[in-house]
């Protein structure tokens, strides 16, 4: 690795984990709800960064739909991993295979390809978010409530304004359709805030995490991961990606757990600290993970 690129990487991911940092040192020392920092990320911040880059982006349907069937073969192909791994040892309840088919997407990549490729990555990164989005909503939750919670998957989908903000800046943008630039600078700048709100709400809630079942925990990580970069490998080629879009697809391959599964699997005692010690680890191994894979892509 040549100096330049090493300072590249430090560049990219250095303001990343200084801010987790500083969250998780936050959470430590401020018993102050989390809640509030979430809402505002989720509701307000995220829809804005979202809409800015799916409407300011070269977008094309055919390579939207590359993205989001990368995404659901990568969801395939790690429930199928992991099917086969515990399936032999008597291990099929449905809490385990959350962590394992759900990636982290928004909250720990977004950030990253945002500092490493601008808009236009965030953009294709969105994009790719899509079925991941609409599906732990809905079969998410109805596995960690034990099949009996679609309705209110479908809900939460609706009551989700990163979803709208996406599919409302692609069509407008496949529409043609102008837009004041005093609303676009707006929606930017309240955008910009959401980078640095989702790293601060991922270092808070990561404190309060424990491990649990080690062994467990550390092969179903490794099927998230690196069984989800295999997948994602294999996805890239059948699809013919490349590019942008291929760097996009593998890097969020690799991502570790998302963090709302163990939020689902909690609400509905679900195998909850086991699912919240695989969100740790993996969250924890991302941070030797993400440099290579920056390394590798770019």
């Amino acid at each position: 690795m040549y100096p330049d690129q090493v300072q590249q990487i430090i560049n990219i991911i250095g303001p990343t984990f200084f801010v987790v940092a500083l969250g998780y040192l936050f959470g430590k020392m401020n018993r102050a709800s989390v809640s509030v920092l979430i809402d505002v990320a989720m509701f307000i911040a995220t829809p804005c960064l979202v809409f800015s880059s799916m409407y300011s982006s070269t977008i094309y349907m055919s390579e939207a739909m590359r993205l989001w069937a990368s995404c659901l073969l990568i969801m395939g192909g790690t429930f199928v991993i992991a099917w086969l791994a515990f399936g032999l040892t008597g291990k099929r309840r449905s809490g385990l295979y959350l962590p394992i088919v759900f990636a982290n997407t928004i909250n720990i990549p977004l950030p990253i390809i945002y500092l490493a490729f601008g808009n236009e990555g965030v953009a294709k990164a969105v994009l790719f978010y899509i079925p991941n989005g609409l599906l732990i909503y809905s079969l998410g939750i109805y596995l960690a409530s034990g099949q009996k919670g679609l309705r209110q998957g479908l809900k939460a989908i609706l009551r989700t304004p990163l979803i709208y903000a996406a599919v409302l800046g692609l069509a407008l943008n496949l529409a043609g359709v102008p837009l004041p630039e005093v609303v676009l600078t707006s929606v930017k700048f309240m955008g910009q805030a959401a980078v640095p709100l989702i790293l601060l709400v991922l270092g808070m809630t990561i404190g309060h995490i424990r491990f649990k079942q080690v062994p467990l925990t550390l092969t179903a990580g490794a099927i998230r991961m690196g069984g989800g970069f295999a997948v994602g490998l294999l996805a890239v080629w059948l699809l013919g990606l490349t590019g942008l879009p291929r760097a996009i697809v593998l890097f969020e391959a690799a991502m570790p757990s998302a963090v709302v599964v163990s939020v689902l699997c909690t609400k509905y005692n679900n195998e909850a600290e086991l699912v919240a010690s695989i969100v740790l680890a993996t969250t924890l191994v991302s941070v030797a993970v993400i440099p290579a894979l920056l390394y590798y892509l770019t």
